[in-house]
């Protein structure tokens, strides 16, 4: 056995434990599959023992891949929240306010960054796309000040930071031109859960698909047929829709710069996405006056139309 195990081999390793699939790990990584079969082999190797029993079909664990797999993700873990301090403390005497936004908040997010850079003209955002479930991470580990998130319960409590409701976005139905409701005034929710509905790729995509999965179930319809999107920017997400293989939702702010072949409808009735504020708790003097600049651009622009205004705690 070799003892100098590669950290890129150990993070190849845990994408393929998680993903099962050698294809959509290496799309994970943005990596090609033959260089990351290459690195698992070598990690096989190095340790002397088999991780994965491959099949044409299928791709499972072996016993010594599960024990592997525990450890690798509790040292990476510790290794991310180490690489993450150090950041926040090197960037802490630059003026350098980190928040973070999803594919659906960008514009709420950029709008909120130049709010505060008007009050504090002297100060620094950088503002860093991220899947829900990690900006709650890093802004509970004080790598990002605050974060543009999709409304998640119990986030408060569970990751240690501040939660302010922020803004109810419509949503809309992307359909391509071709769909016969593409010039319609709106979809009904019904007939949209009929088609194959694009989802982000899970895990990251987790808590996005079972938030729609739930709204709709409000509405008294489930998702039969869906197709899992790559990783790459929303835009490019959209192609099988611009390709009329499927059916996607955005929000209105997003649909001011569309897609090619790709059009924004209502819903009959109609849906909101939920964004909410997470910062820091407790809070930084440039933290606490982001959020004071988003309850400002949240209360004069009316964002929020279905839920009241309130602030939730870890204390909570």
């Amino acid at each position: 056995m070799n003892g100098s195990i590669e950290l890129r081999q150990l993070r190849y390793f845990v994408a393929v434990a998680e993903e099962l699939h050698f294809g959509r790990a290496a799309e994970r990584l943005h990596i090609s599959q033959s260089p990351l079969s290459r690195a698992i082999r070598e990690l096989e190797r190095d340790l002397g023992a088999v991780l994965f029993v491959r099949t044409t079909r299928r791709v499972e664990l072996t016993e010594a891949g599960a024990v592997l797999l525990a450890g690798s993700r509790r040292a990476l873990a510790e290794l991310d929240g180490a690489l993450a301090d150090a950041r926040r403390f090197a960037q802490a005497d630059r003026g350098v306010l980190g928040v973070g936004y999803g594919p659906f908040s960008a514009d709420t997010a950029s709008r909120i960054a130049d709010a505060v850079k008007t009050e504090l003209p002297g100060l620094e955002v950088r503002l860093e796309e991220e899947v829900t479930s990690e900006s709650l991470r890093r802004v509970g580990a004080r790598e990002l000040a605050a974060a543009v998130v999709l409304e998640s319960p119990t986030a408060a409590r569970r990751h240690g930071v501040r939660v302010d409701t922020l803004r109810d976005e419509p949503l809309l139905a992307a359909l391509p031109t071709s769909h016969r409701y593409a010039e319609g005034p709106a979809i009904p929710v019904a007939a949209f859960a009929a088609e194959r509905v694009l989802l982000p790729r899970e895990p990251l995509g987790r808590l996005f698909n079972s938030w729609l999965r739930a709204l709709l179930h409000a509405h008294g319809v489930e998702l039969d047929r869906t197709l899992e999107t790559m990783s790459a920017p929303w835009d490019r997400r959209m192609l099988p829709v611009a390709n009329a293989e499927a059916v996607s939702v955005l929000v209105a702010d997003w649909a001011r710069e569309p897609v090619p072949a790709v059009v924004g409808v209502p819903f009959e009735p109609a849906l909101s996405f939920p964004m909410d504020l997470a910062s820091r708790w407790p809070p930084s003097e440039d933290a606490d006056a982001l959020v004071r600049a988003a309850q400002r651009l949240r209360d004069a622009g009316d964002w929020l139309t279905e839920r009241a205004a309130r602030t939730e705690l870890p204390t909570d």
